[in-house]
Parts: C-alpha cells; structure tokens; sequence
C-alpha cells in the first residue's frame, strides 16, 4: 500500500530505497542481536575455571580462551568489514551516476541489491549457527569436565529442539511414566493417561475461533458474500469484460467477416492479394491457372458446392475433408480467404488450354454476387 502513496509524488520514486532501508534495519537488528549472543556464551564459559587444573592446565585453558576471544573478535572485524563495504557499495552505486543517466533502472538496481542483501544475511546465518554449534560443543564440555571433578552425575541440557518437541507434544519421559499408568489391565496390557498434544489443543482452539468468526463475518453481519454471491459476482463480472472486450473490437475492427456477411472485394490490391494467397496454398491441387487438378477446375461454370463470393469463402474456411480439401480458417484470416475468394471467382470464362471437365451443377449467379465494380475489372482483364 506504501508503494502506491509513494509512487504517486511527483518525479520521485522513492520506494525501492525505502524498502531496502526496512530491510537493513532488520537485518543490522538481528546481527546485533547475534553479536551480544556471542558474548553472552563467552562470559559463561570464562566464569567456569577447573578447580583440580594444574598451573599449566589453567595456562593452557587462559591460551585457549584467549584464543577463541581473538578468533571471535576477529570474526566481528570480518563481519564489520563486510557489512560496511556491503553499505558503501549500494550507496556509491546510486549516487555516483547523479549526474549522468544511471547504468540501471531503480527496479532493476532494488532487485540486485536486495538479493545481495539475501545472499549475505544467508551467509551470516549460516556462520552464526556454526559458531553457536561450536560455543555449545566447548560449553558441554567445560561442564562435563566441572561435574567429574565435583563427583557428580553430569545430566546434558535439553537443546531447543527437544524443548520445542517437549513443548508440542507435552510427553512424560520414560523413567515417569508409573505416574500416569491407568489402573486397569488387559492380558498384561496396561495403559498411560496421554493428554492430546498441545499443538493439537491449540489448532482445535483455533478452528472454534476461525468457525466463530466465519459465521459472525459471512451469516450473521454479511460484510463478505457467500460462494453462490461471490460465483454470481465474478460471472458477472466477467460476462462485462467479454462485452467490453467484444464491443472494442467491433469498434477497432468494424462489421464480423465470415460467410454470412462477406462480400466480393475487387479491388487491385485484394486482388493482388488474393493472388498471392492462391499461387502459395491453392495452386498445387488446381493448377495456377485455375484449370482443376486433383482440385476441381475454376475456370467454367459448374461447382461442386455452390458458386458465388460466399459459398466459395465457406468452402475455403471449413475445407471438404472427405475429398481432401483442409479448412483454412486456423491458418488464414477472415481478410485472407475473401481475398482468395474474390480472386477466384475471377477465373470463371478464362478457358485454359487443358482445363479439367467440368464436375458439379450449373451455378447461376445472383445480381447481387457480383458487385459493379467486378465489371469494370473483368472489362479491364479483356
């Protein structure tokens, strides 16, 4: 929503720096939080010295934290070093071109920089979760060691995931397990008074919750329709689109052409046209010259399914399957086979030499087939 209120100042698309800027903040936010972390763990393992070490063990022990504090600190340098450069970099990328058109477009940059940005909070993750692994590793040990010198049983700290699991699935350990045994017995089966999980508990609450509110918001206060309403509103929705789609159309492209409307166009150019669609698609089945070859013959009076402008466009849209000729609607277009269609119609009276014998019946034309302008062409071929 931010994005739309900040596009719309004036000359100032502002809202790729300030997502990016939320996003460093976050980002710096968790490093931050992983830093005190760090220390954290550091001071608990520096408060835990060996009573029993010797004065060489607690040498060792003092070079060894000294050296994990150095490596540590680093580790911080490194981080800072790249967080800083990672800083510099975008900005001296933005603001080096202000005087000259920018390399990359604000999209494109805001793209880069934030899988960059992605990139390296990955790569920090993935360092931060190793070194915890290691902390926690040198930790059980300091107390693994601390407990053999006290003679005391040393008993491992649940890590998050079993206090995660511990927490979901709320389970009695095995050695409690005589605290919620049932009292009756089966064949020398005995049963345990489980509860349900709480992460079951807690989806069933929700699913009261969710069915409460579904019912107030849809039966109740009516603020959102129903599925009949709401299929009823897209239908209609989409009916109006259709329209809409369908009115632009007409108006770009004028009347529907197709077999009920088309009229004979003979023109020079749709002629022209007409032509060259023949010579390329027709004349390999009925010669060049119209004559008839596998095709019937053009050139006479006699047609198989009907002469005149629109039997002649119907037959080249829909084809004749059953005596191989393929429809043409799929590869044509409706300006196209009216073209071809005038063009054919042409033919008639030509009387090439070995013309195919006439198949068919006796087409009578209409008045109205052939426009008045067919005259003067037909006068100007002879």
């Amino acid at each position: 929503m931010y994005k739309n209120v900040l596009q719309s100042i004036e000359n100032i698309d502002v809202w790729p720096m300030i997502s990016l800027t939320i996003f460093f903040i976050f980002f710096l936010c968790m490093v931050l939080w992983w830093m005190q972390m760090d220390k954290d763990h550091l001071n608990k393992m520096a408060q835990m010295p060996l009573d029993d070490s010797s004065p060489n063990d607690k040498s060792e022990n003092d070079d060894l934290s000294k050296e994990n504090l150095a490596g540590k600190s680093g580790i911080r340098k490194a981080l800072k070093g790249v967080l800083t450069l990672f800083l510099i970099f975008p900005v001296t990328t933005l603001f080096a071109q202000s005087n000259s058109e920018p390399l990359l477009d604000s999209y494109t940059l805001f793209f880069i920089i934030v899988g960059a940005v992605i990139l390296v909070s990955i790569l920090v993750l993935v360092v931060a979760i190793y070194l915890l692994l290691v902390m926690q590793t040198l930790l059980t040990e300091q107390q693994q060691k601390k407990a053999e010198v006290e003679g005391i049983k040393f008993v491992a700290q649940p890590g998050w995931w079993q206090k995660l699991q511990t927490s979901l699935t709320d389970t009695v350990p095995l050695e409690k397990e005589a605290t919620i045994l049932l009292d009756h017995e089966y064949d020398g089966i005995r049963e345990l008074d489980n509860h349900l999980p709480p992460w079951w508990r807690w989806l069933f609450y929700a699913s009261i919750v969710w069915g409460a509110l579904y019912l107030f918001s849809y039966h109740v206060i009516g603020i959102f329709p129903l599925q009949a309403e709401e299929y009823a509103n897209e239908m209609a929705a989409a009916d109006a689109q259709m329209e809409t789609r369908q009115t632009a159309e007409n108006e770009n492209s004028g009347p529907v052409l197709d077999e009920n409307s088309v009229e004979a166009n003979m023109s020079a150019e749709a002629l022209a046209d007409g032509e060259k669609v023949y010579q390329m698609n027709c004349a390999a089945c009925h010669k060049p010259d119209g004559s008839g070859l596998i095709g019937p013959n053009f050139t006479d009076e006699y047609w198989l399914h009907g002469g005149g402008i629109k039997n002649i466009y119907k037959v080249v849209k829909y084809g004749v399957i059953d005596k191989g000729m393929i429809p043409w609607e799929a590869i044509l277009s409706p300006e196209q086979m009216q073209n071809v269609a005038s063009y054919i119609l042409t033919l008639a009276g030509t009387n090439p030499p070995g013309a195919k014998a006439a198949q068919g019946e006796l087409w009578v034309p209409d008045e109205i087939e052939m426009p008045a302008d067919s005259i003067i062409v037909e006068q100007a071929m002879l």
